[in-house]
This record gives C-alpha cells, structure tokens and sequence, in this order.
C-alpha cells in the first residue's frame, strides 16, 4: 500500500512538472493534494449518491420535525439539538449529489457567503439561547431566523428564485 502511494506520488508530481507547474508546498497545496487523495479513494455510483442524499435529507427533516413536536411539550434543548441538527444535515444531504468540497466552495460564493453566515449564527445562537440562557422566546425568534436563512440559502440555487420571493414578500407586506 506504501509502495503504491510512493508511485502515485511520484507520478503525480513527475505530471507536474512536464506541465510547468511548481511543487506546492504551503499548506493549502498540501490540504488540496490530501483532498484530493481522499475524493479519489471514495466513489460513490450515481444510485449510491442518490440513496445518500435522500437517506440524509429526510432524517434532517424528521429531525426539524420532532424538533417541532418537542416545542409543544416545552422541551427546548432537545427542540433546538434536533432542529439545528436537521438544518444542518439537511444541508449537508446536497454533499452526497455534489461532493463535500465542492459543496463548501458553494456555500463561500459571493452569492451565498451572507445567506451561509446568517445561517451559522442563528444554528449557534438557537442552541447557546436553549442550553445556556434557557430562554424559549429567543430560541424561537432564532429557530425562526435559521429557517428564513437556510431557506434564502436554498432560493439561492434556483436562479430568479431570491427576486421572485423578495417581490412575493414585498407585495404582501406592501402598506399602500
């Protein structure tokens, strides 16, 4: 197995030197090159990517459900553990379609990157407002703000999806 790594290593960096390339050996070359050794050694079938994203999607629904079913007994850190931990493996189920990183390279995009950091605040706040400051009307205007966030997120993906809600909202706030 060392062996086959060394060869795979000396070829990969023989290709890049006829290509002109130069070694590089800062750390993100070095996370890069991990990675991709990493995205070579697990490949997914198409059938596998899908039973993937669809096992992980509906169990982060399910999750943000029974968060919801746990609400109404008054139990808010599990409401706020399980809701949270749907969002995020709700959004973590597009990995499986997409790969993780090219996923994380989405979330950083100029389009997505405000969306992204609303989304990880309002995650953190929900749960810092239910297991710290015990407060069930801050941990719903933060479960709230993490729904608007995740679901201006994913109207991200949808082109004209983010003007066509914010026209659809407009109008029906609209005080003329």
């Amino acid at each position: 197995r060392a062996r086959k790594t060394y060869i795979m290593d000396s070829l990969k960096a023989s290709w890049r030197r006829l290509r002109g390339e130069e070694e590089d050996d800062s750390l993100m070359g070095q996370l890069q090159e991990q990675k991709d050794e990493f995205c070579d050694s697990i490949s997914l079938t198409r059938t596998q990517r899908m039973y993937g994203f669809a096992i992980c999607f509906v169990t982060g629904v399910g999750l943000s459900i029974l968060g919801i079913v746990l609400l109404t007994v008054v139990a808010i850190i599990p409401f706020a553990v399980c809701y949270s931990l749907g969002t995020i493996l709700s959004l973590c189920s597009s990995m499986f379609l997409f790969g993780p990183w090219y996923q994380l390279k989405n979330m950083f995009k100029p389009t997505r990157i405000g969306a992204t950091i609303v989304m990880i605040i309002f995650i953190v706040l929900t749960l810092v407002a239910a297991i710290v400051w015990h407060n069930i009307l801050l941990v719903a205007i933060f479960a709230i703000g993490q729904f608007l966030a995740c679901a201006w997120y994913c109207l991200s993906y949808i082109p004209f999806a983010r003007a066509l809600a914010q026209k659809c909202v407009g109008s029906c706030i609209s005080f003329d």
